[in-house]
């Protein structure tokens, strides 16, 4: 029987630590899938031609980040009228990376990777439009395997070193209540003289006995 409660208690606990391992990876997987918005040019506000744009890494990893911009331009005074219109992303080289051109009244979404850096939005409308351009940046999906990984082998080591301090309590109770079960002749004899130890220890007054040989 109580091998039997063991078992089910060990069956239990790694349920517990893979359900923990479930749980901290979804939690990982949706934070690396995130996306951070950043409004570049839109209604109410002054449009601005030229838009810095900053991409930068975490933890300092320098490999690309996923980016997508996303625009639309919509004609102030008549928006069935269509107008041409047109943007450019510019790195620090003054290479174009990413650009659309096309008319009013048209979504668009244009998806990159880019490397982290500066970089600078040039767009060119006509006056009496308004722009409406959004730029989403993944910022940990560039470490979505190694967070797995790392976080998957943090909870391993943790579950490991858990299990090895409950033993190593375990068998130092163990060997605690093996010490206090031996017989009192097997107890290693306390220090002082040998008339103290027969003593009535409750016995508490100054006059004692004398001692027959």
């Amino acid at each position: 029987m109580e091998l039997a409660s063991m078992e089910r208690k060990r069956l239990l606990n790694i349920s517990l630590w893979v359900i923990a391992l479930l749980i901290i990876n979804i939690i990982w997987a949706n934070v690396a899938t995130n996306e951070a918005s950043k409004q570049l040019n839109d209604r109410g506000f002054e449009f601005q031609s030229e838009r810095e744009v900053s991409l930068q890494a975490v933890f300092g990893s320098d490999a690309d980040l996923p980016i997508s911009i996303t625009t639309e331009f919509v004609h102030r005074d008549d928006p069935s009228r269509e107008a041409n219109v047109s943007w450019a992303l510019i790195d620090s080289s003054n290479n174009v990376v990413a650009s659309w051109s096309g008319s009013t009244n048209e979504y668009v979404t244009i998806e990159k990777e880019l490397p982290p850096g500066e970089y600078t939005l040039n767009t060119t409308i006509e006056d009496n439009i308004i722009a409406i351009q959004t730029l989403d940046i993944a910022p940990f999906a560039p470490i979505a395997t190694l967070g797995h990984f790392l976080l998957s082998t943090l909870l391993v080591v943790v579950a490991f070193g858990e299990s090895a301090v409950r033993t190593f309590i375990a068998k130092k109770v163990e060997n605690s209540e093996i010490k206090d079960d031996k017989p009192r002749e097997f107890r290693k004899s306390r220090i002082g003289m040998p008339e103290v130890d027969s003593h009535d220890e409750l016995d508490d007054s100054p006059w004692r006995e004398p001692i027959t040989l």
